[in-house]
């Protein structure tokens, strides 16, 4: 049986549900991968981080996932010291989503088939990455132009949304995770 794979901190999912919204609709779906390593960024846990939003920049690319750093060790510090859970479904009715290799949604509830437990998200990356499953982009790797690329695509970011300003939980996150793009987009 081929698998599809949906990360999570919550330890006790019997059953996934279709909650999230597909892109370009308002068709409730869940969303799912082919990729393991794709699949443990949405292990997410809110508590440690202080901020329930999922921020993942990463993506497949010829059966590999990448990510992204936008700061100076993002990596660890959203996965280091964070558990939870891979969850196995049975992968024969989801459609793939359009323009996204790896990623996959079913509009119906979908049993677990089988659930693994993840005892260090940042420790089990790395694995992957060993293996040549998994690519990090490391934000101290890139040149200095593309440091500051990235800085101000943040920073563009957070002032088109008014600095989070409706939103305390996401604005303590910007400026705790990205605290040179804050600083620049509130100071120019």
């Amino acid at each position: 049986m081929k698998y599809l794979y949906h990360g999570s901190v919550n330890p006790d999912i019997e059953v996934l549900e279709a909650r999230s919204v597909l892109h370009g609709s308002q068709q409730k779906v869940i969303y799912l991968t082919d990729n393991i390593p794709y699949a443990l960024y949405y292990i997410w846990d809110a508590e440690k981080i202080g901020y329930p939003g999922k921020h993942v920049t990463g993506w497949c690319k010829d059966g590999v996932a990448f990510y992204e750093e936008q700061f100076l060790g993002q990596l660890e510090a959203f996965y280091s010291g964070v558990s939870g859970y891979l969850y196995c479904v049975n992968a024969e009715n989801a459609k793939t989503v359009e323009g996204r290799e790896g990623l996959f949604y079913s509009t119906s509830d979908l049993p677990i088939e089988k659930k693994c437990f993840i005892a260090d998200v940042y420790q089990e990356l790395l694995k992957y990455e060993a293996m040549g499953e998994f690519k990090v982009k490391r934000f101290i790797e890139q040149t200095s132009e593309r440091q500051t690329e990235l800085i101000d695509l943040i920073a563009q970011a957070i002032k088109r949304e008014n600095c989070y300003a409706d939103d305390k939980g996401h604005q303590e996150f910007m400026k705790k995770y990205f605290s040179e793009s804050w600083e620049k987009a509130v100071n120019g």
